[in-house]
């Protein structure tokens, strides 16, 4: 107020001990609060927050992949070696860390947790060599299939071939343990599409094998397999699973 002494505006400012509840935000419990209303206690429930979970379409369940390690027959690194894994399972890629000067024996022990679709039987391993100035090279790959006791609640590991400049299956071995989980409710996923049996010509295979000529027939013919005999789509794949 204009014209009002210090002296009456410090009459207004509340002085002695501060109570213990000054300044203090108190937080309700997530079992609930209670309060007083004319001396009767009042109990306020709070909501629970639910998880929210999104299971794709065409799931079978999930499945984990752990990425031990590799045994490579050659170092191509001019001076040392930096492998990285790649693993496809369905359309998602994962990757593990890159293991600075590893060279030819990699230890990862990376594990993947994915969604597996319906019809997928293999995942698709890449491993590279991390460059500095310049793109990074596959240097050894495999196709490998999935183990059928997985999908009777049984952990598989086991040392799998890779494919390479040396040759298919001279490359080295790498190794990796598999586990399955089906859904819990599969009753709640949509009905399937029954597709009729799609037959794989073998003019179609010679024609992608032409172009992708270190990669071995029995990969293309599943690949074509997995699209339905699109060479298209099977194409993109052979440029994704080499890239």
């Amino acid at each position: 107020m204009i014209g009002e002494s210090v002296a009456e505006r410090r009459k207004k400012v509340f002085v002695g001990e501060l109570p213990d509840d000054f300044l203090r935000l108190t937080l309700p419990s997530s079992s609930g609060a209670s309060a007083d209303v004319d001396g009767r206690p009042i109990v306020v429930q709070f909501a629970q927050p639910q998880p929210l979970s999104f299971v794709p379409p065409n799931t079978r369940g999930r499945i984990q992949v752990t990425i031990m390690e590799a045994n490579l027959v050659k170092n191509y690194g001019l001076v040392r070696m930096d492998p990285y894994c790649r693993v496809r399972v369905g359309n998602s890629t994962f990757e593990t860390p890159t293991k600075i000067s590893a060279g030819r024996q990699p230890v990862w022990n990376r594990v993947v947790h994915a969604y597996l679709p319906n019809n997928v039987e293999s995942i698709y391993v890449q491993i590279f060599d991390e460059k500095a100035f310049s793109q990074d090279e596959c240097v050894a790959w495999a196709h490998v299939m999935l183990p059928c006791g997985i999908f009777a609640n049984e952990t598989i590991e086991d040392w799998f071939p890779l494919s390479g400049q040396q040759g298919e299956g001279q490359e080295g071995m790498i190794h990796l343990s598999f586990s399955f989980h089906p859904l819990q409710n599969p009753a709640v996923q949509e009905p399937q599409p029954r597709f009729q049996p799609v037959v794989i010509k073998d003019e179609d295979i010679k024609e992608l094998k032409e172009m992708f000529a270190t990669v071995d027939e029995e990969v293309i013919r599943s690949i074509l397999e997995q699209h339905h005999g699109d060479k298209n789509g099977a194409c993109n794949a052979l440029l994704e699973m080499m890239s």
